[in-house]
């Protein structure tokens, strides 16, 4: 809104707050290039000329700059204005306004005590009193050494403007809240988080930290100056300026693209360079005159905002989080790039209301940031369990597999080998050994001959699995009640299914846990009657087997190897399987998800 805001203002040097009172009939500016004159030799100077643009902007002036505002009061009244500039990181500014028929001069800067100034302000305010229905002129000296001339100049009544300066207090609490609360997150998390995780986290805190103590020095921290402060501290805040920069790029892109795998090295590999050519060369405050210096700065700056642009832009579609994070982070890094080319480097024209709305999204950031970290951590942990899931799945399955493989080869043994040795046995305890014994003997040793056989015959059948693709599921377990069907324990089987289209390994796993169910009911159950109902319905399938056994204890029958075998099998089919067992039967119910 405050942008916004600022772009329906009137085009004007000095932005009234209060035209109907008092207007600002001209200003005019004159650049001291000797740098050398006094008040009293430009008093009244023919050098002045009128200032074209809505404010008062030289860039890396290094000079004095001298500015004459004349006022005009509309008014049959006294009126006591402020005039007030919200630039804060002005080092030098002198204000002339006659009182009593003398000029007098007060005082304001960055480094100046709040007690030294004529308004308790951190904004460069000074007091005017017009008198009825006359002009006035007051004179600007502005000088910067290490930071743009900027003069944004506002007129208010002493009500507004201490609504002003308070509404930039709030928005200074806000930030500095803002910062505090990140920082705090980040060092919280730091020992909770993932290796990889964790340095993005320290990017952040690095760039947070250094933002805060950049904000604080430069922006806030005057407003609680008691002594003056060296202006040369103001010079060394770009250097956590260039830090934070740097460190919030860093931490884009690994926000963005944990693993390194978009990135480009060449242009990583620059920025590092320049990064560190640039602070270096920040270090010392006599170099800040000197222009290739400067556009090496200004390289580093541009060459880092514009590779994190890049990287969202050319992520934006393959990532998830990139377009998180461009939503989140693109407000902070259009405003911060435009503060940076305004304010640091002077290239750059904007209004100046425009920086509430910087001062708003570096809160929206933090909070934006926060919350996507928070994302970001749950997204990443959600893609490791999946992986790791994949991964258990794939191990299933190849035990699965190996399990399968061994089933056919011990049944092709028992059916070829042992099979064949019994066929064997058989024949000569019949033809030979029998009528060698009584006629009890010999029926008993027959039945029992027979028996091995029909269970030898079983269980290889058992071991290897149906041809699914040419009988189906629905007949493999129809053909596996038939031969569970005994004289003891009576097989009934329930199927609803329509058009039942199932891959060959799911089918192989019903029939396999099926078949573990039937096995522990002949071992264990006592049953005398099992009914087995498969289901078909649009969403699942439904594999019920109920018998009226003796029941088992849940906490102690899970544990065995055929059990857990048929867990296996039923996480390898992302099914369900549970057990309902009590004193007069067991049901068991396996659902399988089907679409």
């Amino acid at each position: 809104m405050p942008l916004l805001n600022a772009c329906t203002f009137e085009e004007q040097q000095v932005l009234n707050k209060i035209p109907k009172q008092v207007n600002a009939q001209s200003v005019e500016c004159f650049v001291d290039d000797t740098d050398t004159l006094r008040f009293e030799d430009v008093l009244g100077n023919k050098s002045f000329k009128k200032f074209n643009g809505p404010e008062i902007g030289y860039g890396h002036l290094r000079r004095n700059l001298w500015v004459k505002l004349v006022l005009q009061n509309n008014t049959n009244q006294t009126q006591e204005v402020i005039l007030s500039t919200d630039q804060i990181i002005l080092e030098k500014v002198d204000f002339y306004k006659k009182k009593e028929g003398k000029w007098n001069k007060e005082e304001a800067g960055w480094g100046t005590a709040i007690q030294n100034r004529e308004l308790p302000s951190y904004l460069h305010a000074f007091k005017v009193s017009l008198s009825p229905n006359s002009r006035d002129t007051v004179f600007y000296r502005v000088r910067n050494q290490y930071q743009v001339v900027r003069l944004p100049l506002n007129l208010f009544s002493t009500q507004q403007f201490y609504q002003h300066y308070h509404s930039y207090l709030f928005y200074d609490g806000l930030v500095t809240m803002a910062l505090i609360t990140a920082i705090l997150y980040c060092l919280y998390n730091l020992f909770y988080t993932s290796q990889r995780d964790r340095k993005t986290l320290v990017l952040y805190l690095i760039y947070a930290v250094n933002f805060f103590i950049f904000y604080t020095i430069r922006i806030s921290s005057p407003a609680y100056f008691t002594n003056n402060q060296p202006v040369i501290i103001n010079y060394f805040v770009n250097i956590f300026v260039f830090i934070s920069t740097y460190t919030f790029v860093r931490f884009g892109t690994s926000f963005i693209d944990p693993d390194r795998k978009y990135g480009n090295r060449a242009i990583s590999k620059l920025i590092d360079i320049l990064f560190v050519c640039t602070v270096f060369v920040s270090l010392f405050p006599t170099w800040s005159a000197i222009k290739p210096l400067l556009y090496l700065k200004l390289s580093f700056f541009l060459s880092t905002i514009f590779y994190l642009i890049w990287s969202l832009i050319s992520n934006f579609r393959r990532s998830f989080l990139t377009r998180i994070y461009f939503f989140m982070a693109m407000p902070l890094i259009t405003t911060g790039m435009i503060e940076g080319l305004t304010n640091v480097f002077g290239i750059m024209e904007v209004p100046n209301q425009f920086f509430e709305a910087f001062r708003i999204s570096i809160c929206v950031e933090m909070l934006y940031i926060l919350f996507a970290l928070i994302f970001r951590e749950r997204y990443l942990s959600k893609q490791i369990q999946k992986r790791l899931l994949k991964a258990e799945l794939e191990m299933l399955e190849s035990r699965i597999e190996i399990q399968e493989n061994e089933q056919k080869r011990i049944a092709r043994d028992l059916h070829d080998d042992l099979g064949g040795t019994l066929a064997s046995l058989k024949h000569i305890v019949l033809s030979k050994m029998v009528n060698l014994l009584n006629s009890e003997d010999a029926k008993q040793i027959k039945e029992l001959t027979q028996k091995s056989g029909d269970d030898l015959r079983r269980i290889s059948h058992a071991l290897m699995p149906p041809d699914f693709e040419k009988i189906g599921l629905i007949d493999s377990i129809k053909e596996l009640i038939r031969g569970n069907n005994s004289k003891k324990i009576r097989f009934e089987f329930l199927e609803n299914t329509k058009d039942l289209e199932l891959e060959v390994k799911a089918s192989l796993n019903i029939y396999r846990i099926l078949s573990e169910i039937i096995q522990n009911i002949h071992k264990h159950s006592g049953a005398t009657i099992v009914l087995v109902q498969f289901i078909q319905n649009d969403k699942e399938l439904t594999l019920i087997v109920e018998d009226n056994g003796r029941g088992f204890e849940n906490s102690t029958s899970l544990t065995g190897l055929g059990m857990q075998n048929m867990l296996s099998r039923a996480k390898n089919l992302d099914a369900s399987l549970n057990f309902d067992s009590n004193s007069n039967g067991t049901t068991v119910i396996l659902e399988v998800p089907y679409e």
